[in-house]
């Protein structure tokens, strides 16, 4: 960001010269906007130890001012000048209380009201990093080559083996905790890549290699997915920010509509995954507009059969070497599961229940996976999971598949961003059902067993009435559904209205708690009643006739230019009243306040302030 790095650059050339106090002033106001970009990029909790050092630094520079403000009125009262005193200083005040204040109602507007994720005008993606080449059917990932051992590798890298060509399950390798992107989005999900739909016994492929390439829409980077009979419902925008390179695959909650990259083409391949001409370098920014899944599990209980042919020929597709106590495990487990959705489920519960292990032992030579997962080894990863997942599911007859990708992460709910890590990756299962379309389930214990697309998440901490006690949680979730369509509307008029209502209390505070250095017959003017009445007499003749006196114009002066006999009484007792020691008397203030009734209007020539 050339803005970001500007104000950085002329922060540090500042600081070498800060002669005044409007300099110190100047520098903490440039310090605000690198900390507000700042606030802007962050993705997760670290960024409170910078602002809390920020907050520690500016209260002691306050601190300090109003030490160094005290010796200078102590200065000014030494000479015999008297200092208005406001009880806790002004700036103090202003500069303090004020802003802490401001910050505070900022937070709670921001946290209690309804943050919805409509798409944006400009959805973000990266300019400076365009992929200059069309997509592929090939997934290429940046791990060349790819570190493959049969069994455990002690070795923890960044890549997944699951992103390629072939996810090949004798193979196994540890995975690092390096974040490898954050992702913004308003509901949980997900982040899926691509599928496979062909098992040979120990490794899965993609049947059928065909690319649809899609051309961008009239502007440049918008990119329009073409939609099947999935059941859709709301609309959930994420931008993907890239910080670990990645393959040239887009991830995306399932189901994308619309991606918005700088490339000239993307590619749709067989299985639902998005494709790019090469792979994702870090820095790489993209959205991805996606429709949630709108089904429940009666909707999916009852969905319509048949599978249609072309669902049938690629994805109940089986070796010839899975075992016959495999087929009799998924008979004997759904035998009391009436539909498809119910024996999907009853396969996963029962998936659930075996030990997951992050050291399985190696896969013997000639075995096939299942059959070595269920009844020798007995735990492994999740591609061993999801693997019997679908091969059970495809011997009853119901279609399925593997599907890659990586989990959602750790959210941050007060940025809003989910951490995703390279440990993050996952594969799961999706299954068929007519007129809904591809359904992810998840076998593998630890993680979510129904992992459908969340609601969209209108408040900033959305998923906090999860852990109010049992029958306040519904209440809570319906207030803040009433409040959330009440106010939606009127957000941003009420982020405005607050904003202007914060300037005018600024210019208002100001005004009132600014102390002025006064002379010391200050006190005599503001004490004396009489000196009063008549200042304000002459304040109502000014109002009273329209006249406006110069700032630089003295009460005499006025008075030659008008050339009234009752304005010259008047102003003789206004200079009484403001410049002479003995107080003037209760019938002059009375002479003066008669005087207004007795003047009449002047001409325009008269009511023209001297320019002299």
């Amino acid at each position: 960001m050339p803005q970001a790095q500007f104000a950085l650059y002329a922060q540090a050339i500042t600081a070498f010269d800060l002669r005044r106090r409007t300099n110190l002033f100047s520098s903490l106001g440039m310090s605000l906007i690198v900390l507000y970009v700042g606030a802007t990029l962050a993705r997760d909790y670290a960024f409170v130890i910078f602002v809390l050092a920020f907050l520690a630094l500016a209260l002691a520079f306050f601190y300090r001012a109003e030490v160094e403000d005290g010796l200078q009125g102590a200065k000014i009262k030494a000479q015999g000048q008297r200092v208005k005193q406001h009880g806790p200083s002004a700036r103090w005040a202003f500069f303090v209380l004020f802003p802490l204040s401001f910050a505070l109602t900022s937070f709670l507007v921001f946290a209690f009201t309804p943050h919805f994720a409509g798409r944006p005008l400009i959805p973000p993606f990266s300019l400076d990093l365009p992929i200059p080449r069309g997509p592929t059917s090939q997934v290429i990932n940046p791990a060349v080559p790819l570190v493959q051992i049969n069994g455990w590798s002690d070795q923890k890298g960044d890549y997944y083996y699951g992103f390629d060509n072939q996810l090949d399950l004798r193979y196994r390798g540890g995975l690092s905790d390096q974040v490898v992107m954050y992702v913004q989005s308003p509901a949980w999900s997900y982040w899926r890549s691509h599928s496979y739909d062909f098992y040979d016994g120990h490794a899965w492929s993609q049947s059928d290699k065909s690319l649809v390439e899609i051309d961008h829409r009239s502007r440049l980077g918008a990119f329009e997915i073409p939609a099947d009979e999935q059941a859709l419902g709301d609309e959930v925008v994420q931008a993907f920010y890239i910080v670990h390179d990645q393959p040239n695959l887009l991830f995306a909650a399932y189901r994308p509509v619309e991606v918005y990259i700088n490339a000239p083409q993307i590619g749709f391949d067989a299985g639902d995954g998005l494709r790019a001409g090469e792979p994702l370098v870090a820095g790489t920014i993209y959205t991805v507009i996606s429709r949630r899944p709108d089904f429940s599990p009666e909707q999916l209980r009852a969905a319509p059969a048949p599978y249609p042919l072309p669902i049938t020929s690629r994805h109940l597709q089986l070796p010839n070497n899975i075992s016959p106590r495999v087929r009799a495990l998924a008979q004997q487990l759904t035998a009391d599961a009436p539909t498809p959705y119910d024996k999907a489920s009853a396969l996963r519960d029962y998936l659930l229940t075996v030990p997951y292990d992050f050291f399985p032992p190696p896969q013997p030579p000639g075995s096939e996976t299942v059959d070595n997962f269920l009844f020798v080894d007995r735990r492994g990863v999740c591609e061993q999971f999801a693997t019997a997942h679908v091969v059970m599911l495809r011997s009853l007859g119901i279609p399925a598949r593997l599907v890659a990708g990586y989990g959602a992460g750790d959210y941050n709910a007060l940025s809003g961003y989910y951490a995703v890590r390279a440990s993050d990756a996952h594969a799961w299962t999706e299954v068929y059902f007519p007129g809904y379309g591809w359904v992810p389930f998840d076998p593998t214990p630890g993680w979510t067993p129904s992992p459908y697309t969340a609601p969209v998440q209108r408040w900033i901490f959305s998923n906090t009435w999860e852990a109010l006690p049992f029958g306040l949680t519904d209440v809570a979730a319906m207030s803040a559904a009433f409040v959330g369509q009440a106010l939606g509307p009127a957000s941003i008029f009420f982020f405005v209205l607050t904003f202007l209502l914060g300037c005018a209390l600024l210019v208002i505070a100001w005004r009132r708690l600014t102390p002025r250095a006064r002379p010391a017959h200050s006190a005599a003017i503001d004490s004396d009643p009489n000196r009063l009445r008549i200042l304000s007499a002459y304040r109502a003749a000014l109002k009273r006739l329209k006249i406006r006196r110069a700032p630089a114009q003295t009460p005499r002066e006025l008075a030659r230019r008008l050339m009234n006999a009752d304005w010259n009484e008047l102003t003789a007792a206004v200079e009484q009243a403001a410049y002479r020691v003995t107080p003037p008397s209760a019938s002059l203030a009375r002479r003066a306040q008669s005087l207004i009734s007795n003047l009449r209007l002047l001409t325009s020539s008269q009511r023209l302030p001297d320019k002299k």
